[in-house]
């Protein structure tokens, strides 16, 4: 599984070479850490619309290592290093998800525009403090606790996409989504599970990144705990299911 899945992030790194006759555009990001991770971002655009802002086979490459800290493009609730996309439009924006089981500083920074026949503003997007950061002038730094950020960092073109971005994040909140949490405590071996359910009887799943599925549980309360002892060290995609709603986010496990 783990050829497979590598091959098909090459591929799509060859795909988006060998396209350059047709103008893909490109942008290039680095992720860097002070602990001396990186880790670097592609996002391209396609002529005609021919992929989607959802997953696409053949042009979405995902993050299949076991890295203590990482980063890649949200899609669909999982991780992508790859992410092509339909023709550039200034209104899109991109969810990045940083995933840190350490403090760390991080840096994010624009590595390269390619094919864009006029420079174009990057930026990145923190909902948490409501600021923008132009990575063509500088880059964003911060010092981040341990935790899975999926829906605090955003990739966008203008200064005005807080307005939609913000706006469905309400609506998410209102289906009772964002209330849920997810986070795992090292020194007791635990994944904690809290938030609001519509329904009682929602399901816990927890994935290895190759598919497999090593626990299934029912959760029937706001809170719920999950001993991860004989649960072997790695990164874990976890999946919480209800009748309402779906949310996954991924966890290292290091007992």
């Amino acid at each position: 599984m783990k050829k497979t899945t590598c091959l098909l992030v090459l591929i799509c790194a060859i795909f988006f070479v060998e396209l350059s006759a047709q103008d893909i555009q490109r942008i290039y990001l680095n992720f860097e850490t002070n602990t001396g991770f990186q880790r670097q971002l592609l996002l391209g655009f396609t002529p005609d619309n021919v992929a989607t802002d959802g997953y696409d086979y053949g042009y979405d490459g995902g993050t299949f290592n076991d890295y203590a800290d990482d980063f890649g493009w949200i899609i669909e609730g999982n991780s992508y290093v790859i992410q092509g996309v339909g023709e550039f439009n200034t209104n899109k924006y991109y969810p990045i998800g940083m995933f840190l089981t350490n403090s760390v500083d991080v840096t994010v920074s624009l590595a390269e525009l390619n094919n864009f026949e006029e420079d174009i503003d990057v930026y990145l997007y923190d909902v948490e403090l409501d600021s923008y950061t132009l990575l063509n002038a500088s880059n964003f730094t911060q010092t981040l606790q341990a935790d899975n950020y999926i829906d605090r960092f955003y990739i966008t073109f203008s200064t005005t996409a807080h307005l939609e971005i913000n706006n469905n994040l309400l609506s998410v909140e209102d289906n009772e989504v964002a209330s849920v949490n997810i986070w795992y405590s090292k020194s007791n071996n635990e994944l904690y599970v809290s938030g609001i359910f519509n329904s009682a009887g929602a399901l816990l799943s927890l994935y290895s990144l190759e598919g497999k599925k090593i626990i299934e549980e029912k959760i029937s309360k706001e809170e719920h705990t999950l001993n991860t002892s004989e649960i072997s060290n790695g990164i874990y995609i976890v999946i919480i299911d209800s009748d309402t709603f779906s949310q996954s986010r991924k966890v290292c496990i290091a007992n």
